[in-house]
């Protein structure tokens, strides 16, 4: 989160810079940028060929299969079963869906920890990177892509700043 309000205040301040100087508009995405990078890549897919982590998405894959199977059964044998039997299967599936949405989280949350700690090793290069960019690019204003409604691809320059992180050592 620090390096969230980092690159923020960093963006703002070339966003009110930008707005009395001339020039182009540009958006970019800190997170993909970042992310992009093949330092991330190598580091996300290394993550996620951890045995444990293999292990977690196999039980999940698993758990859902259990639960669709569960859940078609109940809609199948529904007018046959009764009011008890509804109610326990009704558990069942519950139970499975309150499984399967704490493995999913618990994946997700293994994925945000991995990318939280790229973006702050990345961040220092980032930070040397973005302003040299706006200056070579002429960018009189520089936005966050995510607070912005549309934007064609070429005002974009998430993909120039993964390409610069990618060139620095």
């Amino acid at each position: 989160m620090k390096f969230y309000k980092v690159v923020a205040v960093a963006v703002m301040a070339l966003w009110a810079c930008g707005a009395v100087a001339e020039g182009r508009i540009a958006v970019f995405d800190v997170e993909a940028a970042v992310l992009n990078t093949d330092m991330a890549k190598k580091r996300l897919t290394a993550m996620r060929n951890q045995a444990d982590y293999k292990k977690n998405v196999s039980e999940l894959e698993s758990l859902k299969k259990n639960y669709d199977k569960i859940v078609e059964q109940f809609q199948k044998d529904f007018d046959i079963l009764s009011a008890e039997q509804r109610q326990a299967t009704k558990n069942k599936i519950d139970a499975a869906r309150a499984d399967g949405e704490h493995l999913a989280r618990k994946i997700e949350g293994a994925n945000q920890q991995e990318a939280q700690l790229i973006l702050q090793e990345l961040g220092p290069k980032l930070q040397q990177i973005l302003p040299q960019l706006v200056k070579d690019e002429n960018i009189g204003l520089l936005l966050p892509r995510k607070s912005v409604l549309h934007a064609d691809s070429s005002y974009d320059i998430t993909a120039k700043v993964a390409d610069k992180l990618n060139n620095t050592k």
